[in-house]
């Protein structure tokens, strides 16, 4: 008997684990799709690749090769959705798509590695038949990903803020810099604007040129951008241009920078190394610094502005326009439009005396467009009305400093009426009055109160007294044993707390591992994932992230662990090469399986250098 019971016990304890995990099985969090799939030779489709990284992080897609469709545009974005209290986090990637053929094609599976896990797309079959050879503007995904941002993207399509712009065109090859003649490789870095106001966006650019074919991949070192805030573009643009009878294949990265302070600013030198080959050692290419001036914003700003550069409209609404005193009322305000959105400074909030308010945390969502970083960020304030009647919510006005137009613009809300029902305290409990002989006076009115139901005779029919119950005895100990249970949860709860960093740091090698492991089945994102897992281990290691730190500053941290000079270099050349692998241009091989072979050596080797000090 005893051992059928143990056995209904387990076969319970594995359907419910079943069905726990049975929805994580069934659901990928990767989807591909497009925006017709009926389209002629002249046009072009979006692919939209959305991400869901509620799970854990993500890697970029991996496209499959895709020799019928040529890529004219990329962008990406992220977007944030609360649904009950469950907030949804997803990575959206667009890529525009022009067909090279007729016929019925295939966009193969696109991959991802979620949290360390590999997931595939479905494969999407488009419909292409013969254009007339007119070819109609390609459609911009940017564009296209913001409208799904609500009615707050409607305003800013309405105020003209999302008017389509065209993309920077290729270099052209009389701008292409004379220092490139008889080079096989060249490299320059250079900004869109050198003059720019504090706080105005600037875009920098790095070009790669190669005439000639590597054999292996360069390694790159961005510049630091101090004294920037900065956000790289994904993706990378590729074309060819020519100079000097010589055929150039041009690799670009850009980079939205945004000036933090003002005077002179010094953007240092980009670095690329050049591997070398049998007969070739190989090169080392630096750009040149960037001199940019910083003008300071001019005077004459309105006394509501704090600091907002760019351009930007405002909106607000309420929940509901009738509520009685004392309740409350949702006031929500979003400013959306192109500039710093990170660092756009809050309104000034002028509800009144009529209410008393009570703030939120902003929620901030932001959007490449058109070269431009844009989104929005949206406020919710709750409201408590205080006085009865017609209440007025004054328009919330909203300044900023346009560097297109060079002036000071404001922008503003219409004033919201709300109906407030009620008296005061009438919904508040009704207070007792002390009298001078520290009695209680009744309320008005509780003369007419019913008098009190008579209590039923209480039952007497045990003869046993109560001391000498066993079970009164065990109630008078139940406290006792909770609050021993208490204090046993809160000693495991301050040892495991204080244990977790230490935990993380003895499994990191084998958390990296298992992902070597898996990153092996992929041979496609194989250079990403050997720096993403080598970042990871340090990261665990250290209990501390270095997403972010330079070559330098990487190094000297792990010198200050006791890590040695050799095995830092190692370190720091296999993350340069894994962050190249993103940026590899088409046709170039890396050797993916050697880039993780070095990736475990030096796990193994870093786990033993951390194991003596």
């Amino acid at each position: 008997m005893k051992k059928s019971k143990i056995i209904f016990i387990a076969v319970m304890i594995v359907l419910v684990l079943g069905l726990l995990v049975l929805p994580a099985f069934g659901q990928s969090p990767i989807t591909a799709e497009i925006d017709r799939n009926n389209i002629s030779t002249d046009e072009a489709i979006i692919l939209m690749v959305s991400i869901d990284t509620s799970a854990g992080p993500s890697s970029q897609p991996g496209l499959p090769p895709m020799p019928d469709f040529q890529i004219v545009g990329t962008s990406s974005g992220t977007q944030m959705q609360m649904i009950n209290g469950t907030t949804t986090v997803k990575s959206t990637y667009n890529y525009t798509l022009r067909p090279l053929q007729a016929g019925t094609l295939t966009i193969d599976p696109i991959t991802v590695l979620v949290n360390g896990q590999s997931y595939t797309s479905q494969p999407i079959s488009v419909n292409v038949s013969q254009g007339t050879g007119n070819r109609q503007p390609a459609p911009n995904p940017s564009m296209s990903s913001l409208q799904g941002l609500g009615s707050l993207s409607s305003l800013l399509n309405g105020a003209g803020l999302l008017a389509p712009g065209s993309s920077a065109p290729p270099l052209d090859p009389a701008d292409a810099p004379t220092e490139l003649v008889g080079q096989d490789f060249f490299i320059e870095g250079e900004v869109s604007n050198p003059n720019p106001y504090q706080g105005e966006q600037v875009m920098y650019t790095f070009r790669f040129y190669q005439a000639a074919n590597l054999y292996d991949q360069p390694t790159f070192e961005p510049p630091a951008f101090s004294g920037f805030w900065s956000e790289q573009l994904e993706g990378q643009k590729e074309y060819t241009t020519e100079a000097a009878g010589r055929r150039y294949r041009v690799t670009e990265l850009q980079t939205l920078l945004f000036p933090t302070s003002v005077g002179e600013a010094i953007i240092d030198p980009a670095q690329l190394t050049i591997p070398g080959g049998f007969f070739d050692r190989g090169q080392v290419l630096r750009t040149q610094p960037v001199a940019l001036t910083i003008r300071p914003l001019p005077a004459g700003a309105p006394a509501d502005f704090q600091g907002a550069v760019g351009q930007f409209v405002i909106q607000a609404a309420v929940d509901k326009s009738e509520v009685e005193v004392n309740d409350t009322v949702n006031l929500n305000v979003g400013i959306g439009g192109f500039g710093n959105i990170e660092a756009l400074p809050d309104p000034v909030w002028n509800e009144g005396s009529a209410w008393r308010a009570f703030d939120s945390k902003a929620k901030t969502e932001t959007e490449i467009v058109e070269a431009k970083l844009g989104g929005t960020r949206t406020y919710e304030r709750v409201l408590l009305p205080t006085t009865p009647g017609e209440q007025t919510l004054p328009g919330l006005t909203y300044s900023f400093f346009n560097p297109e137009t060079e002036t000071y613009e404001t922008v503003t809300t219409d004033p919201i009426v709300v109906n407030v029902t009620g008296t005061v305290g009438a919904n508040q409990a009704p207070v007792v009055a002390a009298t001078s002989d520290s009695s209680f006076a009744m309320p008005a009115g509780a003369e007419q109160l019913r008098p009190n139901k008579p209590a039923a005779a209480v039952s007497t029919t045990s003869s046993t007294p109560l001391t000498q119950n066993g079970v009164y005895w065990m109630l008078w100990l139940l406290p006792l044993i909770l609050i021993g249970g208490v204090f046993s949860w809160g000693q495991y709860r301050q040892h495991h707390d204080a244990n977790a960093d230490l935990r993380r740091s003895n499994k990191a090698a084998h958390k990296a591992k298992s992902a070597l492991r898996q990153a092996r089945k992929e041979p496609a994102t194989a250079n990403v994932a050997a720096g993403r897992i080598l970042s990871g281990y340090i990261t665990d290691k250290l209990n501390r992230s270095i997403d972010g730190l330079t070559t330098k500053n990487l190094a000297e941290l792990l010198g200050t662990h006791g890590i040695e000079a050799a095995l830092t270099d190692r370190v720091t050349t296999c993350l340069a090469l894994s962050e190249m692998g993103r940026y590899a241009p088409s046709g170039t091989n890396l050797a993916d399986n050697n880039l993780l072979s070095e990736t475990e050596q030096l796990i193994d080797a870093l786990d033993a250098a951390f194991k003596k000090i």
